[in-house]
């Protein structure tokens, strides 16, 4: 069986803020912008909400969310923490390591007040006969969380 390579997911957009600025906030600051109600890993049907999104600021470094009863789900690994240029990560959402996707972040500034800052998530195939629907579901995710959530947050331009 062959496996076809699925394009990656790419989303672009532009705020009013410095690189470090909107670096910092996508990782230091993503409890205060991620939809913790509707895009953790928490069953809410089982009464399990999230509280906290952690990224630990480090290669290796943890990305995991915290539950109200204090339990951690593990999203992913820190795989480049770069301030104000790139942050990527392996990306697991609780399975098992060699079923990851890999989702990078890069800032580019624009000026002194402004940058770009475009996700790409990639590498679907490891995702086996589920890989064509996660990447859509990805694809639609990513544009609440990152095109609105994250923009809306950092200060769209």
């Amino acid at each position: 069986m062959s496996v076809v390579e699925l394009a990656p997911v790419v989303k672009t957009l532009d705020v009013h803020r410095p690189a470090r600025d909107a670096f910092r906030i996508f990782t230091e600051e993503i409890t205060a912008w991620w939809p913790l109600a509707t895009h953790t890993r928490a069953k809410t049907a089982e009464g399990q909400r999230t509280v906290r999104v952690t990224i630990e600021p480090r290669v290796g470094g943890r990305i995991y969310e915290t539950l109200a009863d204090g339990a951690e789900l593990e999203w992913g690994k820190v795989t480049n923490f770069a301030p104000g240029e790139l942050f990527s990560m392996l990306w697991t959402m609780g399975r098992a390591a060699p079923q990851h996707t890999d989702v990078s972040v890069r800032f580019e500034p624009l000026g002194p007040d402004a940058c770009r800052v475009t996700l790409t998530h990639e590498n679907w195939q490891r995702m086996g006969e589920e890989a064509e629907r996660l990447r859509n579901g990805y694809d639609n995710g990513w544009a609440t969380v990152f095109e609105k959530n994250f923009a809306d947050y950092a200060g769209r331009v």
